[in-house]
């Protein structure tokens, strides 16, 4: 048996225990598993999705906000369609294109920033539109709360500056030893491209990284320097965790645990394919989020061959197991969102007329209540949905293998170990004599009534190309088994 391995595309490719490339599936400690596909569940907002948010408010409804470059939305209690709560004063907002909404939760309210206007506010179960947040708060691009206190971080006035509110209080930006609210600039490593709160905070410049620890009056938080030389490359690179954050670097992506401890996981792994994929033009289009059910931080990007920067790439780390795939699927933006709502059998009737028609299957997460946490997106006509659909069409490419040792090998037949209640599996193979020669590449050929696909390539190193078609329900992929060759010349 050769099995499906961990993706490492840059290590050699004379590597059976090698995966040289997979498409559309989830890593897993025994091979890999369905990624599913996207619809839309909403209605369209009017421009560019530019970030948004779940929350749970203090009376147990949750809510979801969104911006675009000139609107903020609220999407409706029906999880369907979204509603303009922007401010009421001050005109339509002005995002930069290459700028985001940055939202985060304190206590009842939601703050929102984009870098460019004065941060607004939305008191939950309280507000019908955003407003400008009360006392002398900075125009900032990132926020967050650590303890008791709102963080607001990269000033437009200071790109290197962070600012605090007054103890419990996010309406009090005033410093004062009493209310404990102050600023800290940060003289080395650049400007902020990201921060994370929690019962400590994460500061992310370009070429350093600070734990915000609080210590109590009179310096109120202590600034450790974690990383001297390393930093974010990709502002919204950034996404968190439990224990655990990770960010995108110049040299590749990184894991920080427990606040302290740095982790190169893209090391001879997938650093230098990132580099070569990855459109460098369009930093400003990567996003990223977590995916608590599969256990994955996700970034998704443009790539080099992407049409006009629109992000058609999505590279999933599984923490669990330190591997890696990717997913290519045209997008806006990803991060983490709840369900809005749980439907009945006869509330099925608001997404489709028929059950043919309904946007996920009737066994999906979806349905099962609200506040449940899901990968979400937006997709290219500005819909919010999840990805809860039937499966994506997977590929899966082995490293090669040199089946006889010293000799060619006239490969016959194998058996692609697909695992599955519906599922056809199809394999092609590629082979070659030398290293340094390209691959032939064979026809690919459907699996028999008994699970095999047979072939006649001779050549001294082959390798295996797995297909699993859309919408087929599989559930692991774990090699290619009972490989039937014979030996043929040396030479």
């Amino acid at each position: 048996m050769i099995k499906f391995s961990p993706w490492l595309p840059d290590i050699a490719s004379f590597n059976s225990a090698a995966s040289m490339d997979v498409l559309n599936v989830v890593p897993s400690q025994t091979g890999f598993r369905p990624f599913p596909a996207f619809s839309g569940v909403t209605g369209a907002i009017t421009a560019r999705a530019q970030g948004a948010i779940s929350v749970r408010g203090l009376q147990g409804t949750i809510y979801t906000f969104c911006g675009d470059a000139t609107k903020l939305y609220k999407l409706d209690s029906d999880g369907l369609a979204w509603t303009d709560v922007s401010r009421l004063a001050g005109g339509a907002y002005s995002t930069a294109a290459d700028s985001w909404w940055d939202f985060f939760i304190f206590g009842d309210v939601v703050i929102a920033q984009n870098g460019n206007d004065a941060p607004q506010i939305y008191q939950l179960d309280v507000s019908t539109n955003f407003a400008a947040l009360g006392g002398t708060p900075p125009t900032a691009s990132f926020g967050g709360v650590v303890r008791d206190f709102a963080i607001l971080a990269k000033r437009n006035t200071a790109f290197n500056r962070l600012t605090w509110s007054a103890f419990a209080d996010a309406e009090d930006w005033v410093a004062s030893a009493t209310t404990l609210s102050d600023a800290q600039d940060f003289y080395e490593g650049g400007q902020i491209m990201g921060f994370v709160g929690g019962e400590y905070g994460l500061v992310f410049l370009e070429k350093s990284i600070f734990r915000m620890a609080f210590e109590g009056p009179p310096t109120v938080f202590r600034f450790d320097k974690i990383s001297n030389q390393l930093g974010c490359r990709a502002e919204r690179s950034v996404a968190a965790y439990e224990n655990l954050a990770f960010f995108l670097s110049d040299d590749g992506p990184y894991m920080i645990r427990g606040g302290s401890e740095i982790i190169a996981i893209g090391t001879e792994k997938v650093d230098k394919w990132i580099e070569d994929n990855l459109d460098a033009s369009y930093l400003y289009r990567i996003s990223s989020a977590i995916d608590p059910i599969r256990m994955c931080y996700i970034m998704g990007f443009a790539s080099e061959s992407a049409t006009m920067g629109s992000p058609d790439t999505l590279l999933l780390y599984h923490w669990p197991t330190g591997q890696w795939s990717k997913v290519a699927v045209e997008h806006e933006i990803i991060y983490s969102g709840l369900t809005q709502s749980g439907y009945t059998i006869d509330g099925l009737d608001a997404l489709s007329a028929t059950i043919d028609g309904l946007p996920f299957p009737v066994d999906s997460r979806f349905y099962a209540g609200d506040g449940i946490l899901l990968l979400a997106w937006f997709n290219t006509d500005h819909e919010q949905g999840f990805f809860t659909g039937t499966n994506l069409p997977a590929t899966i490419e082995t490293g090669d293998a040199q089946l006889i040792p010293g000799r060619k090998a006239l490969l016959r037949a194998l058996r692609p170990m697909v695992e599955g209640s519906n599922v056809t599996p199809s394999v092609a193979i590629k082979y070659r004599d030398r290293l340094q020669d390209n691959h032939t590449t064979g026809s690919p050929v459907a699996t028999n009534a008994n699970g095999i696909c047979t072939f006649r390539h001779k050549a001294r190193y082959h390798r295996a190309i797995c297909t699993i078609p859309a919408a087929a329900a599989w559930t692991f992929a774990t090699g290619v088994d009972d490989l039937r060759f014979s030996a043929m010349g040396k030479r």
